[in-house]
C-alpha cells in the first residue's frame, strides 16, 4: 500500500471501476422503480447517501487493516440487498403502481447495497494498484457511474411500462449472479474478478439479454392487457 499516483494505473482502475459499475446499476434501479413514482427519488436519496458513507469507510478499513471485516459485513449486507432486490423485482411486474411496502424494500435495498458496494470493489482495485490514492479514485469513479446509470434507467423506465418490466427482469438476474459472487467473493477473501465469480463480461451479456426479452415480455402483456380491456369496455357498452 502506498501513496504513489502512476497515470497507467490510474487509467487500468477507472476502467475497471466503470465495468464493475454496470451490473449492480440494474439491481439498484430494479428497486428504485418497485417503490410508487413519487417516491423513486427516496430510493436515489438512499442510494447517494450509502455510496457517500460507504466509500471513505471502505478506505478507511484498509488503512487501518480492518478490511477483512469490513468484507465480510459488506457481503452479508449485499446478500440481504440482493434479496430484497429479487422481491422489488417481483413487485413490479405483478404491481405498476407500487405501495408503502415496495417503496421500503427499494429503499432499504438501496442503502444496504450502496453502503456495502465500495468495500466489494476495493479489494479488486487494489489487485490493479497498490496506491490508495489510485484505488480511492477508482472507488470514487465506481460511485458517480453507479448513481448516473441507474439514473438513467429509472428516468427510462418513467416512461414505458415494458421498459420497467424489462429492467425488473435484468435486475433480478443481476441480483442472482452478483449474489453468486459475492459468496464465492466471500469464501476465497479476494477479488471477485480473481476469486472464481461470474466474470463483469458475461454477467452483463445475460444482463442485457434479459433486459431485453423482459421488455419484451412487458410489452406482449401490456398489449394483451389493453385488448382484453378493449373488448371488456366494449361488451358493457353493448
Amino acid at each position: 500500500m502506498s501513496l504513489d499516483l502512476d497515470p497507467l494505473e490510474l487509467l487500468a482502475v477507472a476502467l475497471t471501476a466503470v465495468m464493475l459499475a454496470l451490473p449492480i446499476a440494474f439491481p439498484l434501479a430494479a428497486a428504485a422503480i418497485a417503490a410508487p413514482r413519487r417516491l423513486w427519488n427516496g430510493a436515489g436519496l438512499a442510494l447517494g447517501l450509502g455510496l457517500l458513507l460507504g466509500v471513505p469507510a471502505a478506505i478507511a478499513a484498509e488503512v487501518l487493516d480492518v478490511h477483512g471485516t469490513a468484507l465480510i459485513a459488506s457481503s452479508l449486507g449485499h446478500l440481504v440487498g440482493m434479496a430484497l432486490v429479487i422481491a422489488a423485482a417481483v413487485f413490479v411486474v405483478i404491481r405498476s403502481d407500487g405501495s408503502w411496502l415496495t417503496a421500503v424494500i427499494g429503499i432499504v435495498a438501496c442503502a444496504v447495497i450502496g453502503l456495502g458496494e465500495p468495500s466489494q470493489v476495493l479489494p479488486a482495485l487494489f489487485g490493479l494498484s497498490p496506491s490508495v490514492i489510485v484505488v480511492g479514485a477508482g472507488a470514487v469513479i465506481e460511485a458517480v457511474v453507479v448513481v448516473v446509470a441507474v439514473g438513467a434507467l429509472v428516468a427510462a423506465a418513467g416512461r414505458v411500462r415494458a421498459l420497467q418490466i424489462g429492467i425488473a427482469a435484468a435486475g433480478a438476474v443481476a441480483a442472482v449472479m452478483i449474489g453468486i459472487s459475492v459468496v464465492m467473493h466471500l469464501l476465497h477473501g479476494g477479488a471477485v474478478l480473481e476469486a472464481g465469480g461470474i466474470p463483469i463480461v458475461a454477467q452483463l451479456v445475460v444482463i442485457v439479454v434479459a433486459l431485453v426479452v423482459g421488455t419484451v415480455v412487458g410489452a406482449v402483456l401490456e398489449r394483451v392487457s389493453a385488448q382484453r380491456s378493449d373488448l371488456e369496455t366494449g361488451g358493457s357498452q353493448a
